[in-house]
């Protein structure tokens, strides 16, 4: 079974034409447990002092953890909301229009505070970036 949820941030930024935006980040965390197929190729004694070749073939149990991040921006003629920000950021996520994913299968690493730190490094560059993030319609 596989463990899910969500993180996310928000901030105000002005646009080069002095309109405000907000930006939201969110961030989808999951980590699920599975086996994995291992092919090792070896040498098998097949009679004394002889040898041949050999795959050996095994099953492993492995941890994968999974960031993905999601992205949203508030158009300035709306009201900002941050649940509403939050809901399409997930949408985006969910359909594949992602801003990136990270993937380790190391317990250490993918935890909370680097979860939120990596949150907080895209939206500091999307708000120091913005104009490249909206369209001028």
């Amino acid at each position: 079974m596989a463990k899910e949820k969500y993180y996310s941030s928000w901030a105000k930024v002005k646009t080069n034409d002095g309109k405000d935006h907000y930006v939201t980040v969110v961030g989808k965390f999951v980590q699920k447990r599975g086996k994995e197929l291992v092919h090792e190729e070896t040498q098998v004694e097949t009679k004394p002092n002889c040898f041949s070749d050999a795959i050996l073939t095994y099953e492993v149990k492995k941890l994968k953890r999974t960031l993905t991040l999601g992205l949203s921006i508030c158009h300035p003629c709306d009201t900002f909301d941050e649940n509403v920000g939050i809901e399409i950021a997930k949408k985006r996520i969910e359909r594949g229009e992602n801003i990136g994913t990270l993937e380790t299968n190391d317990v250490t690493m993918l935890t909370e505070d680097a979860i939120m730190g990596e949150i907080i490094v895209k939206l500091s560059y999307v708000t120091d970036h913005i104009n490249d993030y909206i369209s001028e319609n």
